[in-house]
């Protein structure tokens, strides 16, 4: 192995982190917690989070978080700023700033087409998420960004989506569509002008050419945003391989996470991405020993003492050593489950160059407050090995 992560080096020494994994593996908090880390190294630090779960929020004790950034309160030297993305108020900004005049970019806002596009189609959040990260990095308020990605099933769509709507809003069909209205509404448009207006009517609800009208309204408006859109994907892509950047994976020590985290891995490496480690959280420790919750024979006395000295009292004793044998065991059972599957998922990515890596004990309850959080920075800050 590389050896243990060195979290406080990271958060020190790079100005983008990028928080990936599947879902449920403790990624939102542990984003937060580094924002924590940073803030108590003195780093001043903003914590975005693409997911809408709004768990980020609830993570730093606040009662929502919006698309500005919102201060923590914190007592550090650093500051530690939070924020949850917006996507239809991010796209309109996007909008906004390429469009080449206000009448294009009105066309645009009261488009029916572009409010399915700024709100429903996928891949539009992580667009925008990215452009968000790209003006948080010109704004230069802050000298770390932390974006807390959102879950995926699919090795980093949070990077490929982006590129997947440039070229669907680039594509083919959207060239014949930018042509007066398509094909279809070409040909439509010349019956216009041999039929009456109900029979115009009726073939407009029967074959949708309206649908093709709006659409290349909004295309041809959109047309002028598309070398803007294109240089954004591409400046994009330049500060995601940038030095300062770096990815950090997050998963759980169960084997569908960490596959997870293979496949995160490939494709960050084909990328020529840096990849920085991997926290893996809810680890069970080693149980301290046998002694630590096997009752002694001094201790069995006092408890038939305690519980009446008689025939009872004995068996009452014996079963409460059985029960805390059994808590024993299971712990060591756990702690073995999750060991073989970091070490087996370690074998796996030797051939890939073992990635370091930071254990995080499982605190055996959910995230919930700040207390939480100072709790969860300690344990990235701790130089324990693993």
């Amino acid at each position: 192995m590389n050896g243990p992560l060195d979290l406080v080096r990271l958060v020190k020494s790079r100005r983008i982190i990028v928080c990936c994994g599947s879902g449920g593996v403790g990624k939102t908090t542990s984003a937060a917690a580094l924002g924590v880390l940073a803030a108590q190294e003195g780093v001043n630090a903003l914590v975005m989070t693409i997911d809408p779960a709004r768990r980020l929020a609830q993570a730093m004790g606040l009662d929502a978080l919006g698309h500005l950034p919102q201060n923590v309160a914190l007592d550090a030297p650093g500051r530690l700023s939070a924020m949850m993305l917006d996507s239809k108020r991010a796209f309109d900004r996007l909008v906004d700033q390429l469009a080449p005049d206000a009448r294009v970019r009105e066309a645009i806002f009261a488009n029916r087409y572009y409010q399915q596009i700024s709100t429903a189609l996928g891949g539009s959040r992580e667009l925008v998420a990215m452009e968000r990260v790209l003006e948080a990095v010109a704004e230069g308020g802050y000298q770390l960004l932390i974006v807390d990605t959102p879950p995926s099933q699919h090795a980093l769509d949070f990077l490929d989506a982006p590129a997947r709507i440039v070229s669907l809003l680039d594509g083919s069909m959207t060239s014949m569509l930018l042509r007066p209205y398509g094909i279809a509404a070409r040909a439509q448009f010349r019956l216009f002008q041999q039929s009456s207006n109900a029979a115009l009517k009726f073939f407009e609800r029967l074959t949708g050419v309206q649908m093709f009208a709006d659409l290349s309204e909004f295309l041809l408006a959109f047309s002028g945003l598309f070398d803007g859109f294109r240089e954004r994907s591409h400046q994009v892509q330049a500060l995601m391989r940038d030095p300062a950047t770096c990815f950090l994976l997050v998963c759980a020590p169960e084997p569908a996470s960490l596959r997870q985290v293979d496949l995160f891995a490939a494709r960050l490496r084909g990328d020529r991405m840096d990849i920085a480690g991997m926290i893996a959280n809810r680890v069970h420790r080693a149980p301290e020993g046998p002694a630590a919750l096997e009752l002694t024979s001094a201790d069995t006395a006092l408890l038939e003492v305690a519980l009446g000295g008689d025939g009872a009292a004995r068996a009452q004793a014996r079963l409460v050593q059985a029960q805390l044998t059994n808590v024993w065991d299971d712990a060591w059972n756990q702690h073995r489950a999750n060991t073989a599957a970091l070490d087996a998922a370690a074998a796996d990515a030797r051939g890939q160059g073992e990635l370091p890596r930071r254990e995080i004990p499982d605190l055996g309850r959910a995230v919930s407050g700040m207390a939480d959080l100072l709790a969860l920075a300690g344990l990235l800050r701790r130089p324990y090995p693993g």
